[in-house]
């Protein structure tokens, strides 16, 4: 239908619209060529799993003024043959194949509760574990059978585990939406917002999201506590948050200038290097603290 749409307006002004018709075709072109390498990106992200050529990270999550534990996000990493460590920021776009992205939340799922199961048979507590999804896996119906079935045969509560979703328009839909979170409710899981302030993060969302915890993009705290008029909006923010009565945690905390304006803030938790870098083993990240 597009492109019968386009060559009709072709035909009505072949001269005017002669720049316009090419760009729609380099357009198309690129677009084509942009899905072509995110399918095979895709598939090669299956294969490396299967290969062991991926592994999770772990980075703690504090509370800002006593710097108490809160929860550690699992982060994932691939040790491409070829390329070295790529941080998925290199390779998400091919989530958007929901195969992949399931596959890929799956071998989160498996690595972070082995490590949490050898934990517990050690006798040692257990931390909250925070796992990274794409949005649209809240319409995968075999999401919540995969945590429940994950989570018994390693011996874990599902009540440690939380879930971030990226703040994307398709984050604010289906969050906005009981339907497709309570499942996982029923489970025990908590939802997270992430990156809350990059991209599609419009501030009506808060109202009707079903969230338990918002994460801070890290360019907020970019400026602060240098700038006076960064310093406001994050005030700002704090503020409507706490109204709110969800957990906040900043992100991007990378000085001891930042950690100690936050500081005065009772309910804030944190995540940044200042804090921790990501540790390659769950036991290495909670010796930090």
């Amino acid at each position: 239908m597009l492109i019968a749409h386009i060559k009709e307006e072709g035909a009505v002004d072949h001269i005017g619209n002669a720049p316009l018709k090419l760009t729609t075709g380099r357009a198309m072109h690129a677009a084509a060529a942009s899905t072509s390498r995110d399918e095979t990106l895709a598939q090669r992200i299956r294969k490396g799993l299967q290969a062991g050529e991926f592994g999770v990270a772990f980075q703690p999550v504090v509370h800002a003024q006593t710097l108490n534990l809160l929860t550690v996000e699992c982060l994932l990493r691939w040790q491409h043959p070829e390329y070295g460590l790529l941080l998925p920021e290199c390779f998400v776009s091919a989530f958007e194949d929901r195969e992949t992205a399931r596959e890929v939340t799956e071998f989160m799922l498996e690595s972070v509760c082995l490590q949490l199961g050898e934990m517990r048979r050690a006798g040692q507590a257990l931390p909250a574990a925070a796992i990274n999804i794409q949005p649209s896996q809240l319409l995968d119906d075999a999401l919540t059978a995969t945590i429940r079935e994950t989570t018994q045969r390693h011996g874990v509560d599902p009540l440690l585990l939380e879930l971030e979703l990226v703040a994307t328009e398709d984050a604010s839909t289906l969050l906005s939406t009981q339907e497709f979170t309570r499942s996982l409710r029923q489970l025990g899981v908590r939802i997270a917002l992430n990156d809350f302030g990059s991209g599609y993060s419009p501030l009506a969302m808060l109202g009707v999201a079903q969230i338990d915890t918002v994460k801070l993009a890290r360019g907020f705290m970019a400026r602060v506590p240098v700038s006076a008029r960064d310093c406001v909006v994050m005030t700002g923010l704090l503020d409507l948050l706490d109204k709110l009565d969800m957990r906040v945690v900043v992100e991007g905390v990378e000085s001891e200038a930042q950690l100690g304006w936050l500081r005065q803030r009772p309910e804030v938790y944190v995540q940044g290097y200042h804090v921790a870098r990501p540790q390659a083993k769950l036991a290495n990240a909670l010796a930090i603290h």
